[in-house]
C-alpha cells in the first residue's frame, strides 16, 4: 500500500524559453537618453550653484561696502509710501467737503401722495 505522491508524478518544470527579444535600437536609444538626462541634471546643478555663489558674493560685498541701514532703495520706498498715504488723505478730506451740503437750510417740499382709484370690472376677463 504505498501511496504515490501526486506532486512527484507531475511533469518536471523545465527552464522557460524567452520569447521576448529586446530591440537593440531601443536599448541604445534608452542608454543615450539616460546619458543626456544625467548631463542635463549636472549642468542644471552647476548653474544653480553658480547663481547661489554670485548671490552670496553680492550680499557680502554690499555688507562690506555699506554698513549703514539707510540705503537709496529704502529711502525711495519710504518716500513712495508717504506720497501714497498723503494722496489718500487728501482724497478723503476733499470727499468730506463735497458731502457737506451748503444749501442745508432750504425747505424741501414733500411730494403729494399718490391716490390709486379702483377701476370697474374688466370686460375682457
Amino acid at each position: 500500500m504505498s501511496e504515490v505522491n501526486p506532486d512527484t508524478t507531475a511533469v518536471p518544470l523545465t527552464n522557460p524559453v524567452k520569447t521576448h527579444v529586446k530591440d537593440s535600437r531601443r536599448v541604445e536609444a534608452g542608454r543615450r537618453l539616460a546619458m543626456i538626462s544625467k548631463e542635463a541634471k549636472a549642468r542644471k546643478k552647476a548653474r544653480l550653484e553658480a547663481i547661489m555663489e554670485d548671490e552670496e558674493n553680492v550680499l557680502t560685498e554690499e555688507s562690506k561696502n555699506d554698513g549703514s541701514i539707510v540705503t537709496l532703495e529704502r529711502v525711495g520706498l519710504v518716500v513712495g509710501i508717504a506720497v501714497g498715504l498723503g494722496s489718500l488723505y487728501f482724497m478723503w478730506h476733499s470727499s468730506l467737503k463735497k458731502d457737506e451740503n451748503p444749501k442745508g437750510n432750504e425747505i424741501v417740499e414733500e411730494p403729494e401722495p399718490v391716490v390709486i382709484v379702483p377701476r370697474g370690472p374688466d370686460l375682457f376677463d
